[in-house]
């Protein structure tokens, strides 16, 4: 009979608080695998990142760590370095979540996330790339290791000095796509100005706080995502975002109480309205305001879709990408493991920085998916998506090419004027 003990709940106070969610897992092993059953489908697929890699039943799934969780709050396991590797090889994509059928269900995301705050508390077994990274994020505000003082060198002058000081959108660039995927942040910005936006970036934006939440460092997210609120709410009346990680941050983290978000955790009143450049987009091309032209190099490209975890499976946002490429003049192309069945770009939940060989594996078989229904593109919403897959298909030489639908939509747009 499991129980709780008084070391475990001393060394383990987020997740105790959890208890009675935890304690509903019922270890049916659903988390570990998708399946679908139907008229028109039934499949079973890998579902569990740090499952697949790691092969052991330890890591498959949230069944494995809530078993672990208990241990550790009924005393009977102690904290070490192999328990906390368990803890924090987990992406946190949802896809266990999506399997379960218990009330534990909406709080498994949340009950990781607690537990990693109380690895974080005991100082053991923190990956050595989450503590770079974390260390630099109080001093820089990003998790790059790069100068707050260069997060907006991207903007080409001509643009930075014409934006307003106010306007209707803020655009929230977020971390990666100021200081590593500046092609996507350049093709917002031009996507913006060809739809006529009234839109303006503001000069101290901070990281969004997701690889902190992530992580279970809960203090210092709440230190970005207040100075965030204030400086935002300076500067315009509504968000645009172009990562799928800020979205999720902004639009739940900051906004939904626990399990969804942590408003409760900022204490704030945030509400401001949040959307993603690809909701841009899709509003614009269903009212008529945009089209795409014929052209020759897009025209036979067999292209497919990747539903970033974050902005899918955590935002519900499916159909909007998939209208706006159906519209493009290219071949659209589904991998079997799509919408809410997708598989992680391995990238999230610390893991590029914490585990990085196993985060580039997991987006080189998700690579290897695409390219197995003879896709020539590879594209997502997410910049932290976009690079990983990237770099996994550098890595391995792999003829697959990755970008973003803003930048595909740059090159084949037609604006209606009128």
């Amino acid at each position: 009979m499991f129980s709780l003990s008084e070391k475990g709940v001393k060394k383990f106070p987020n997740v105790a608080k959890m208890f009675d969610w935890l304690s509903m897992c019922t270890y049916c092993s659903n988390c570990g695998q998708f399946y679908e059953y139907g008229k028109e489908r039934n499949f079973a697929a890998v579902n569990c990142p740090s499952g697949d890699y790691f092969k052991f039943s330890v890591y498959n799934g949230s069944r494995s760590r809530n078993t672990l969780l208990k241990g550790l709050l009924s005393g009977r396991i102690s904290l070490d370095d192999e328990a906390a590797k368990i803890l924090f090889s987990c992406t946190l994509c949802g896809a266990c979540q999506q399997m379960c059928e218990t009330d534990v269900k909406d709080w498994i995301l949340y009950i990781e996330e607690a537990a990693r705050a109380d690895v974080q508390r005991n100082s053991v077994g923190v990956p050595e790339g989450i503590q770079t990274w974390s260390k630099h994020i109080p001093l820089e505000h990003n998790p790059y290791i790069e100068k707050h003082s260069e997060r907006l060198n991207w903007i080409p002058k001509s643009i930075r000095s014409s934006l307003p000081k106010k306007a209707e959108y803020v655009y929230f660039v977020g971390c990666t796509a100021s200081y590593r995927q500046k092609n996507i942040a350049l093709a917002t910005i031009e996507l913006l100005r060809k739809l006529n936006v009234d839109f303006t970036i503001v000069q101290d934006e901070w990281c969004c706080g997701s690889p902190l939440l992530r992580t279970g460092q809960f203090d210092r997210a709440k230190e970005t995502a207040l100075h965030n609120i204030n400086v935002i709410g300076k500067h315009g009346d509504k968000i645009i975002t172009t990562c799928a990680g800020c979205y999720r941050s902004l639009e739940k983290d900051y906004k939904k109480e626990s399990p969804e978000g942590y408003k409760d955790l900022f204490e704030t009143s945030f509400d401001m309205p949040v959307i993603h450049t690809i909701e841009v987009l899709d509003k614009a091309v269903k009212k008529g305001e945009v089209t795409f032209r014929e052209d020759p190099r897009w025209a036979h490209k067999r292209v497919t879709y990747h539903d970033s975890c974050h902005i899918g499976r955590h935002c519900g946002i499916y159909e909007q990408p998939r209208d706006v490429l159906r519209a493009m003049p290219i071949i659209f192309v589904e991998m079997e493991r799509n919408r809410q069945w997708s598989f992680c770009c391995g990238a999230g939940g610390g893991i590029r920085g914490g585990m990085p060989e196993y985060s580039l594996e997991t987006a080189m078989k998700r690579n290897q998916e695409a390219i197995g229904i003879k896709a020539e593109i590879m594209t997502s919403v997410c910049p932290f998506c976009y690079r990983n897959f990237s770099d996994a298909a550098k890595k391995w030489d792999m003829p697959l090419g990755v970008w973003d639908i803003i930048e595909i939509a740059n090159e084949t747009m037609i604006v209606d004027k009128r």
